[in-house]
Formats: structure tokens, sequence, C-alpha cells
């Protein structure tokens, strides 16, 4: 059932962008405020996060995003 809830949330977060969630401006200003960065340690701007850095952000970051999403999936 929580996991149930935690895709949800997922959905959610990424509606109505859910074939391309690189473009959701929520989860783009998300990821500049947790500190997404560039491949020489550079922060990016929410106006620069391509597809691959999005990718890249959710692999290196799973543990904490998975987190969240059980967070979110309590309220």
């Amino acid at each position: 059932m929580m996991y149930f809830r935690m895709l949800m949330v997922a959905l959610r977060l990424a509606w109505p962008h859910l074939l391309a969630p690189w473009r959701s401006p929520l989860l783009r200003w998300r990821m500049e405020t947790y500190g997404c960065q560039a491949a020489g340690g550079r922060l990016l701007h929410a106006e620069e996060i391509t597809p691959g850095r999005f990718w890249h952000f959710l692999r290196s970051n799973r543990p904490a995003l998975a987190r969240f999403l059980r967070w979110a999936a309590l309220l």
C-alpha cells in the first residue's frame, strides 16, 4: 500500500509531464534547490537541466528521493 501511495506522489509531482518529467517546472525547481550539479561541480539553474542530468540526478540521489516519497506518502 505504501508503494502505491509513493507512486501517486511521484505521478502528482510530474503531472502533466509524465512522458518527459525533466520538463516539469516543479521538478526542475526542486532539483535546482537540492543542488543538481554539472559535470564540473557547478550548480545548475532549473533552465539548464537536461534529460541526461535529470536521470543522473535520480540515479545518484535514489535513497534520498525514496525517503522523500515515503514521507510525502504519509501526509
